[in-house]
């Protein structure tokens, strides 16, 4: 597997997902339509970011876990949004919050596993 990819795929999402919803929600009280500006801060950060791990952070070894936290953070997010949408009974049990705590939690343990394995993600 391409792990580069998987990592500079993941971060971007990640860049992305947290750019545009802090500057939306920072802009909700004075701007009308805050979503148009946040949403193309956010694909701005998000390229930002992708095209830093794949041309320069993924060269340090030591850098390699975070970036893989950082990027299943934003893998768990779109898969538990694109779960609470298709499937309607688990609306109810997948709120924001508990959506951003199992996030962090996945990103927690693929920190762990490429820390402990560092050989597995050349």
């Amino acid at each position: 597997m391409n792990w580069r990819l998987v990592a500079t795929v993941g971060v971007g999402v990640t860049g992305f997902l947290v750019a545009a919803a802090g500057v939306t929600e920072l802009l909700a009280a004075t701007t009308e339509f805050s979503a148009l500006v946040g949403l193309p801060v956010g694909v701005l950060v998000g390229a930002a970011s992708a095209a830093a791990t794949r041309l320069r952070l993924w060269k340090n070894p030591d850098a390699r876990p975070a970036l893989l936290g950082v990027a299943a953070v934003g893998y768990a997010v779109l898969a538990l949004a694109a779960t609470s949408y298709a499937i309607s009974s688990v609306r109810g049990f997948v709120s924001v919050e508990r959506a951003l705590v199992i996030a962090l939690l996945v990103g927690v343990v693929a920190f762990a596993l490429a820390r402990r394995h560092p050989d597995r993600f050349d």
